[in-house]
Order: structure tokens, then C-alpha cells, then sequence
């Protein structure tokens, strides 16, 4: 089964203090499995890089390193030109930004999973039937956070 990734899985592969068990094995796999991301990926993991840049949690050659690493991914981008429509009515219906709602969309679009670590969209994604990958810590409630930087 293909999956689509969004950029809270992806931004530990590159901040050694997001990296858990989980990312891990997930970057292990990126080579056996077929992940997908939104075009909206190629915006958001750069920002996500640039405020860890800003917040000194990284410098500037290891956002550059991390940008060419990221580049060199076998992510596949989706193309398609996104329909605004169908974003906006399942941002709406789930209670999502429109951007976590493009990632949900292309799984639903293409018979997709979902790997995330953003509780929202997991719990969005699942009410909607698409199979869902996501680090569990039981009895943990985990922190809601964007990206962690």
C-alpha cells in the first residue's frame, strides 16, 4: 500500500531532537514503500526548516544540508492541481486547516494510508476511513504541537 507523509513526519528525519523510534523506521522504509505528499510538502517542510533556523535550533548549513537530503527523498509528489472545493469542504467537515486537508485529500483521491504524527488530522483521517499510521504512546497524551519548532 502506497502513503501519503506530511511534513510531521518528515521534519524529525532532519531535527535530531524530533527523531523517535518511529520516524526512524519510517525513513528506514522510504526505499521499500511508496510515499506520497501534497505539493503543498515542498512549502511547508522548508518553513517548518526555516523557523528551527530562526529559533537556533539549527544553523544555516544544516537547513541547507536538510533541504538538499529532502530533495534527494523518494517522496513523490502529487501534481494534480488541487481542488479547492474539495479541500475547503473537507477542512470544513473535519475541522482541519486546508493544508492538513490537502494531505487527507490525496489519500481519499488515491485509495491511499496516512502517516502523520498530528493528532487532528490521524482522528480526521480515520473518521474518514483512510487507514492511518501514527506513534502511539499509551497512556501519554501527546502535546499538540505544530512541527515542534
Amino acid at each position: 500500500m502506497a502513503f501519503v507523509v506530511d511534513a510531521s513526519v518528515t521534519l524529525p528525519w532532519f531535527l535530531d531532537d524530533e527523531r523517535t523510534a518511529f520516524t526512524d523506521s519510517l525513513l528506514d522504509s522510504i526505499n521499500k514503500i511508496d510515499f506520497w505528499a501534497p505539493a503543498i510538502w515542498c512549502l511547508e517542510l522548508p518553513n517548518a526548516l526555516l523557523i528551527a533556523e530562526r529559533k537556533r535550533r539549527i544553523d544555516l548549513q544544516g537547513r541547507l544540508e536538510a533541504l538538499d537530503q529532502a530533495a534527494r527523498l523518494r517522496i513523490r509528489e502529487d501534481t494534480t492541481l488541487p481542488d479547492m472545493k474539495a479541500i475547503g469542504t473537507l477542512a470544513s467537515r473535519r475541522s482541519l486547516s486546508t493544508y492538513d486537508a490537502a494531505y487527507l485529500e490525496l489519500a481519499l483521491r488515491q485509495n491511499f494510508g496516512l502517516i502523520t504524527l498530528d493528532r487532528d488530522l490521524a482522528s480526521a483521517a480515520s473518521l474518514e476511513g483512510v487507514p492511518v499510521q501514527s506513534q502511539r504512546r499509551p497512556g501519554v497524551q501527546q502535546q499538540r504541537r505544530r512541527y515542534n519548532v
